[in-house]
């Protein structure tokens, strides 16, 4: 699902719809940070509330849960890719690094 489509969803919430939401993402946190490793399954907690919840707001939910199952776990070997570096024409692929040092990878939605 595009950014957009998210957006769309969001802004067809009516005010009640939005602090149920609001409440769903910090439960979510909330318990997040209280797991022991760090990671609770979003999808686990919305079957858990799903039937309460009216079709605008499911679909709201839904669309966080399907972005944030769409990247990478912890622990997971990333595809390998490649990138341009800031400020050049050179390219490097994340393979080039393996066993050589530390990568961090960070993935979002920025727009």
């Amino acid at each position: 699902m595009l950014k957009a489509d998210r957006d769309q969803i969001m802004a067809n919430l009516q005010e009640d719809e939005r602090k149920q939401f609001r409440q769903f993402i910090d439960n979510y946190r909330t318990e997040r940070k209280a797991s022991s490793r760090g990671q609770t399954p979003a999808r686990e907690m919305l079957d858990a509330v799903s039937s309460d919840l009216t079709n605008k707001l499911r679909q709201a939910m839904e669309a966080v849960v399907a972005r944030d199952e769409m990247g990478p776990n912890a622990g997971e070997v990333p595809p390998d890719f490649n990138l341009k570096r800031m400020g050049s024409e050179e390219r490097v692929r994340l393979s080039g690094f393996k066993d050589q040092r530390p990568v961090a990878l960070i993935f979002g939605s920025y727009t």
